[in-house]
């Protein structure tokens, strides 16, 4: 199985970080030069499925290509920093304009550790329910546990994408 990712957020809050803490076991305190464009990285998991990841960049300049190839991702990681309010902004601002009711969504607090989560977590669990919300830092945290939410929850959205085919598709006439 391939599952389809995409990272969304303004400049300089951290998707890359959290993308390559991720899917490798590098060192997590390197500096990263801003995304130009979109990035795909292909991640193999344990199970053989692939993982693909687009990094967008935060740069206004590059929205277009963000839903370019949203449309063809099942998950939407939104990511903002604790120390950044207007980084959280945004995030809502994507939201309103992308929301699809087939699709995962998680909103990523990342820089835990610069700032505190609490009340984007409130606001966010209170606006939009059907978004999940992971609080960490890229520099504290390794980023599996995103990885397995990104997992089970692209499990759940094909289990239902396969049951809600209208059966006439597998009658022979």
């Amino acid at each position: 199985m391939a599952i389809q990712c995409i990272f969304i957020g303004d400049s300089r809050v951290g998707k890359t970080s959290i993308i390559n803490a991720a899917i490798s076991d590098k060192n997590r305190k390197r500096r990263y030069l801003p995304t130009i464009g979109v990035d795909i990285q292909h991640h193999v998991m344990d199970d053989n499925n692939v993982l693909n990841i687009w990094d967008t960049s935060g740069d206004p300049n590059f929205h277009s290509l963000v839903r370019m190839f949203e449309k063809s991702c099942q998950t939407i990681v939104y990511v903002f920093a604790a120390n950044e309010p207007a980084s959280f902004q945004s995030i809502c601002d994507w939201h309103s304009e992308l929301y699809d009711n087939s699709k995962i969504y998680i909103c990523y607090c990342n820089k835990t550790d610069l700032g505190s989560p609490t009340v984007f977590k409130d606001r966010i669990t209170h606006l939009y329910p059907e978004i999940i919300f992971v609080e960490s830092s890229s520099v504290t945290d390794n980023g599996k546990r995103l990885l397995q939410i990104i997992i089970e929850n692209s499990e759940k959205i094909e289990c239902i994408q396969a049951h809600s085919l209208p059966r006439s598709c597998c009658k022979i006439s």
